[in-house]
């Protein structure tokens, strides 16, 4: 993405809050300007101490104590309004990149690594907050800079080309510099995300590391990945260090010139002025020399107090390009992230989208219809599923069987449409899934999977995820008809803490929650996805007896594992390669003596 596209973007994010800017920037202009105005009274107060004009001085020190309590209040108001600015865009953003990663598809995630997006989250979005924070000195840096050359060239005129002769040669260094800082930054970006990944990977096993004794051989990856960041980073750090010095450098000569260049029309003004005091005793001897002749200046030249003025306005200008150049690196940071969040997030479309006129779906009976389907993951992917025709009437009990990779799992998950057909149509009661809207689709089937995933809050919580509004007692009828009745035996119940994907409780535990969920909901269709296999024998029985409760009217299709446990489904899809190769009840596919026999078989003997 080009750098103007995506500052373009960025900018986009101000027009929510640009009354809020608007007053931020009134403040900051203000403050720039009684700023610049010091120099009025630095120029007044050493002009009136050379010439010894004492209630002079006395009224300017009084008024630079009025100008800085004035200054103090614009000054906060400054600060607090940009901030606020800057803080509600990073978090609008922030918000809208988790809200987007909501609406993407299931393919989105599983090609990317979970650290990656985490990295996107937390590393990309500082970065931006990083330079967001700054922005109160991007504005008003350049308000400085507008408002002390206006001075300069009002002073004097001739000292300020003098002056700004040496602005380009800055504005070039800061441009070139920048554009190698963000090339870097982009890079640095990167590779946190992949430190970010490790982290997060271990973090997650922390179980396998620890029973493999890996902790040493995990601990050196980070610390490669780390170190190799670290001199990415200190590329950058580098070229960041060298902005403001040559900046400084470049501005020392335009301050010595103009030094130099002022300092003789200093020189030139009281040697003109000691002449005309000397003229005026020569032509009105014993008479006081008028102010008008002992301050004289000629038109263009220039008073001590006006050098000194001057130099602190140039001085004003010079911190300022420099503190420009120090937010240029942040500037180049904060693009090369956004480029990232854009890219790999914000401008990624749903491969599943609603139709603009898609329709809520009513209530269901539950008729699934495969007609022809075929699906591949990616246009240059084989086929996962070839040709799959079958239809599931109302509260029949359907269990789909095959080796591992025979596309059980991706079949099922074309049914609530975490991902389309490539070709062919599923129909639910008739109507296409691809023309109802997601949520109306989604809230009239469960799922109960292999792995169950708790969130890490309480019981209550979990059991309520599909259905916020249950009351306690709904929740723990769900329970007990889940034989999760374990809950009420728990010294806080419904408010016991589970940890971290459900850690505190176990396997069998676990999938009673998840199946209590499903009951809670109360769907019309039911995908049981080897909701068993990972189970001792007793946490099965207690799963299973569950499971029968919650299938008893459902329409439900059951990935079986342990094909003992599907013997009284209403029919078997055997699968293989992709493709339904037989169809029918247990008892016709063993006598048939084909591939769904010879699975049975073969796992019979297995538990000999």
């Amino acid at each position: 993405m080009r750098k103007e596209d995506t500052q373009r973007r960025l900018l986009a994010y101000l027009k929510p809050h640009r009354w809020v800017l608007a007053v931020g920037l009134f403040c900051a202009a203000l403050t720039s300007a009684i700023d610049a105005s010091l120099a009025k009274f630095i120029k007044s107060v050493v002009d009136s101490m050379l010439d010894g004009r004492v209630g002079h001085l006395n009224f300017m020190c009084a008024a630079v104590v009025v100008v800085f309590i004035i200054k103090g209040i614009f000054s906060f108001g400054q600060n607090y309004f940009l901030s606020l600015t800057a803080n509600s865009v990073v978090s609008r953003l922030r918000e809208e990149i988790f809200a987007h990663l909501h609406t993407l598809s299931l393919s989105f995630f599983n090609r990317r690594r979970t650290g990656a997006i985490m990295s996107v989250l937390t590393n990309d979005v500082q970065a931006i907050q990083n330079a967001a924070m700054s922005l109160r000195q991007m504005i008003s840096d350049p308000l400085t800079i507008l408002v002390s050359l206006a001075l300069l060239f009002y002073m004097n005129w001739r000292l300020s080309l003098i002056a700004i002769f040496f602005l380009p040669f800055m504005a070039l260094t800061i441009s070139r510099i920048g554009k190698r800082i963000r090339k870097i930054s982009h890079t640095v970006q990167s590779m946190l995300a992949e430190v970010t990944n490790i982290i997060e990977e271990t973090v997650a096993g922390v179980r396998v590391v620890k029973t493999f004794a890996a902790e040493h051989h995990e601990i050196s990856r980070f610390r490669t990945e780390n170190q190799q960041t670290l001199k990415a980073v200190m590329r950058g750090v580098r070229r960041s260090a060298q902005l403001r010095p040559l900046i400084e450098f470049i501005g020392a000569f335009g301050i010595a010139l103009v030094m130099y260049v002022g300092g003789n029309m200093v020189a030139h003004t009281v040697h003109t002025q000691h002449l005309m005091v000397e003229q005026f005793n020569r032509l009105h001897p014993g008479m006081p020399v008028p102010d008008a002749v002992r301050n004289y200046v000629e038109p263009g030249g220039l008073t001590a107090g006006a050098l000194i003025a001057f130099l602190f306005l140039l001085d004003n200008v010079a911190r300022a390009v420099g503190s420009l150049g120090s937010f240029v690196s942040m500037r180049s940071q904060a693009l090369a992230a956004a480029s990232r969040i854009f890219e790999e997030v914000l401008d990624v479309e749903p491969e599943v989208k609603e139709l603009p006129n898609a329709v809520e779906l009513p209530s269901i009976e539950g008729h699934i219809r495969f007609e022809n389907v075929s699906f591949r993951y990616s246009p240059d992917s084989p086929l996962v599923l070839r040709n799959i025709d079958f239809e599931v009437r109302p509260g029949e009990v359907v269990a789909i069987v095959g080796r591992s990779g025979a596309g059980k799992s991706t079949l099922v998950d074309l049914i609530p449409r975490f991902y389309d057909p490539t070709a062919g149509r599923v129909l639910i009661d008739g109507i296409d899934v691809r023309t109802v809207k997601l949520q109306s689709l989604r809230r009239q089937i469960g799922v109960v999977p292999q792995e169950t995933w708790l969130f890490a809050g309480t019981l209550r919580d979990n059991i309520a995820y599909g259905r916020r509004d249950a009351t306690d007692e709904e929740i723990m009828e769900a329970a007990r008809a889940a034989n999760a009745s374990f809950i009420e035996g728990m010294e806080h119940g419904l408010d016991t803490i589970v940890g971290d994907r459900g850690i505190r409780l176990s396997g069998g535990e676990k999938q009673r929650i998840a199946i209590a969920r499903a009951i809670l909901m109360n769907p019309r269709i039911l995908i049981l996805d080897e909701a068993t296999s990972s189970l001792d024998a007793s946490s099965e029985a207690l799963v299973q007896e569950a499971l029968e409760h919650l299938m008893r009217g459902r329409t439900t299709l059951v990935i079986a594992h342990r094909l003992s446990t599907i013997i009284n489904a209403d029919r078997i899809l055997a699968m293989q390669d992709g493709c339904i190769v037989e169809m029918g009840s247990h008892q016709e596919l063993m006598d048939a003596g084909g591939y769904y026999a010879r699975l049975y078989e073969t796992q019979l003997k297995g538990f000999e």
